[in-house]
């Protein structure tokens, strides 16, 4: 039996939070796809906590199920100390770090145990979106640091897409880990989201009082989730509002909002512009609801939606409020970019548009409207059950674990600085000798 220790985030999905964070959607999947190896895995779970999902401070233990659980509020000044007490008490023989920064805390623990880091997005690519928000590249030098602690210490590494996949690739090479040592090693996989239901989803809790609002005979366009940097608030703006001329019952529900300490400005943007809209009334706004709400939101929906600027975000990242959305059988229209997006249009669960293009927007929308929506449906939510469960999405870590070991290159420094120039140099002269070498560098010189 392997002892696996699984550092990941909460709240997790089974929890009926006011968030449910795309961290803890994506721990959550990893321990699911653990726990399908049965009696082969003993689980500890060390959860960085993230209380403002919550509502409050997090910091009990859990004990029981298959698997331990073990909670640490991302607050605490001893996250690391705690952090390393467990891991030195349970002796674990593999680590499985989920998301970034769990990762990066646990590229910082003390151990010999081979290392599997999960990058659930590329977050230069989010710190690149956050920075045009914000004006400034004042925090790039800071995600800087922490994605490249993870890549120099992690024995494999998986991304959330093939494109994120390859840009971990460009990272490896650059700090100097595609060396003659790993030469023909395969350190990145691609983990797509995985999406599952829930013991108890179904029976879960009446939608939120604000949807009385909405009338029985409308159909609800559906927004999940918050308004981060890389959604075009404006294209998305523009599009609905045009539909609603075309399609007199159409109404759009938004669930989430402003995500606080990302970005306010999005949301903040596209809410103004709504309020000076003729068709204000027809917004409907949630806010931040519990768990325990979304099916009876998801039931009352006809179709969702998801808009996307043209961004390296959007082609490296993943949107979980998609596979959501599949998953309870909503037809999806979404701008292009996105893996997710491509998947989309290849098993024909929605309708794709470009990026920017407000007019083909409101076009996907008014079709929507018009259409028959059971193929649409069928279509998502077997891709859903077929190609995004949990056992099939974690296939290459459960076969890595067959046999974990350590990347061939651990405690291997290439070397790409100064020291390295000067290995090179000492290398060209031994091979070619002082006369040679020197004639060379004449020519050089004159040329």
């Amino acid at each position: 039996m392997k002892r696996i220790l699984l550092i990941g985030n909460s709240p997790l999905p089974e929890e009926n939070t006011t968030a449910r964070p795309a961290a803890g959607l994506r721990t959550w999947q990893f321990l699911k796809g653990l726990a399908s190896g049965g009696a082969r895995f003993q689980i500890r779970m060390v959860t960085i906590d993230m209380p403002e999902c919550r509502g409050e401070e997090a910091g009990a233990t859990e004990a029981g199920k298959s698997y331990e659980h073990f909670l640490i509020s991302k607050n605490d000044p001893d996250l690391s100390r705690k952090l390393q007490r467990l891991h030195d008490e349970f002796h674990p023989d593999v680590i499985v770090s989920v998301n970034t920064y769990p990762s990066y805390i646990a590229a910082g623990l003390r151990s010999l145990a081979p290392l599997w880091s999960d990058l659930n997005g590329w977050i230069m690519a989010e710190a690149q979106a956050q920075a045009f928000k914000m004006g400034s590249n004042d925090y790039l030098s800071h995600y800087f640091a922490m994605e490249k602690r993870v890549v120099e210490a992690a024995d494999k590494l998986s991304a959330v897409s093939r494109v994120q996949a390859a840009a971990l690739l460009g990272e490896l090479g650059a700090f100097g880990r595609l060396n003659k040592e790993s030469f023909g090693y395969k350190f990145v996989e691609h983990v797509p989201n995985g999406t599952e239901w829930l013991e108890g989803e179904s029976a879960a809790t009446s939608a939120p009082e604000r949807m009385a609002s909405v009338p029985k005979d409308a159909f609800v366009l559906l927004w999940v989730g918050g308004y981060n940097t890389w959604v075009d608030e404006v294209t998305l703006f523009k599009g609905v509002s045009e539909a609603m001329t075309q399609c007199p019952d159409l109404y759009f529900v938004s669930t989430g909002g402003e995500i606080a300490g990302l970005d306010g400005q999005t949301f903040a943007k596209f809410k103004k512009m709504i309020d000076e809209s003729a068709w204000r009334e027809r917004f409907i706004f949630l806010g931040w609801v519990e768990t325990g709400a979304m099916p009876a939101i998801y039931a009352r929906a006809q179709a969702g939606i998801n808009v996307d600027r043209r961004c390296v975000e959007t082609l490296t990242g993943a949107r979980n409020r998609i596979n959501e959305m599949m998953k309870f059988g909503l037809p999806v229209i979404t701008t292009r970019g996105s893996e997710i997006a491509e998947e989309i249009e290849r098993v024909g669960a929605g309708l794709c548009v470009k990026s920017g293009d407000h007019d083909g927007l409101t076009a996907a929308i008014a079709k929507i409207y018009s259409a028959e929506l059971k193929e649409y449906s069928r279509r998502g939510v077997e891709y859903i059950r077929a190609e995004c469960n949990y056992k099939v999405t974690l296939a290459p870590l459960l076969e890595w674990l067959e046999n974990p070991r350590p990347a061939p290159d651990r405690g291997v420094n290439a070397g790409l600085g100064g020291a390295a120039k000067a290995r090179m140099l000492w290398r060209y002269l031994r091979e070619n000798g002082f006369k040679k070498s020197f004639q060379k560098f004449l020519q050089k010189v004159k040329g």
